[in-house]
């Protein structure tokens, strides 16, 4: 698997904001302590509110924030908003050897593997990593 520029742009703006979860960070405010292009965050920070993972505030002090408490969402749901599929390959929709294939039960397996690992990182965990360090 490997993440996207987009993605991991998304995962440092959302542990920013579980830093500061009850705080509206504007976007400018954000792009600017997380090296970001603003015009960039945006693009991601709208995917990350139609999902559901931010609630966006309006007006000269608007910008976003976390929709859930930071303990409540995962990187998991971050990623797979961003990323879509977290399958390290995909299988060919018309290819002859699809039923009993050993390598798609590899596959399956490494794509349960890492959707489980990411399921189980919280964003109040990855905050506080970086609070404590």
């Amino acid at each position: 698997m490997r993440v996207s520029q987009r993605t991991e742009y998304g995962v440092r703006a959302m542990i920013a904001l579980a830093k500061d979860c009850d705080e509206v960070v504007s976007i400018k405010e954000l792009a600017d302590r997380e090296s970001i292009p603003e015009t960039f965050l945006e693009q991601i920070m709208s995917d990350l509110r139609k999902a559901g993972l931010l609630q966006s505030v309006r007006g000269p002090n608007g910008g976003f924030k976390l929709r859930e408490a930071p303990s409540e969402i995962t990187i998991g749901r971050v990623i797979a908003t961003l990323e879509g599929s977290l399958s390290p390959a995909r299988c060919e929709a018309d290819c002859i050897r699809q039923d009993g294939c050993s390598t798609r039960s590899v596959l399956d397996r490494i794509e349960r593997s890492i959707t489980e690992t990411l399921d189980g990182i919280y964003l109040n965990e990855l905050a506080g990593d970086l609070v404590n360090e």
